[in-house]
């Protein structure tokens, strides 16, 4: 289960970005934390509890959290640590969160025809450096701008390396030249 890392950033003004952060934001945690079930709630009738193939025969995919989450949310389960997202948050117009597996480009931009008049960057990268990242800008749930690079080119990397704040090094990796690509090991030149 790789990790995405994501950026949400909100342009519009510091008092509507508090409003969008205390209405996504996790009731255990405040601010800082998202819960994607403020954006798109979960049903009572989702069974919950860790399913089966008896289970999910008897109640169906879309029935049982997972589906659900799936088809709803776009990742799996909802946010992983919000605890920790609170705690980096600085009070400023960006708030960091960790899902599994996927990105939540669908549920940021359903945000956005809630919060019509403000423009939402969204930004995502794998901890499998170089694949499932990108980013978008939406406004009234139209995507303004869209930068979502081919997985594996020097691109997706170093887009990867940028929101994750990180270097190439990092990773073992090392840019060749020759190739004009990040490669494994090796030692990166000018």
């Amino acid at each position: 289960m790789p990790i995405v890392y994501s950026i949400l950033n909100v342009q519009g003004g510091g008092a509507k970005s508090a409003a969008l952060f205390d209405f996504i934001a996790d009731r255990r945690y405040g601010r800082g934390s998202v819960d994607f079930n403020r954006i798109t709630p979960m049903p009572p009738w989702v069974y919950r509890q860790p399913t089966n193939l008896a289970l999910l025969e008897k109640y169906g995919e879309e029935n049982c959290s997972r589906g659900w989450c799936l088809h709803h949310w776009g990742t799996p389960q909802n946010v992983l640590h919000p605890e920790k997202a609170v705690k980096k948050y600085d009070g400023g117009s960006a708030i960091r969160f960790e899902t599994e597996d996927r990105d939540v480009r669908e549920l940021i931009r359903k945000l956005s025809l809630i919060f019509k008049e403000m423009y939402l960057d969204y930004l995502w990268a794998s901890e499998d450096i170089g694949s499932n990242v990108g980013a978008v800008q939406y406004q009234d749930g139209k995507a303004l701008i869209e930068f979502i690079p081919t997985p594996g080119t020097r691109a997706a990397i170093e887009k990867s390396l940028d929101i994750l704040g990180a270097r190439a090094a990092d990773y073992g990796l090392a840019f060749n030249p020759g190739s004009g690509n990040y490669e494994y090991g090796g030692v990166e030149s000018g």
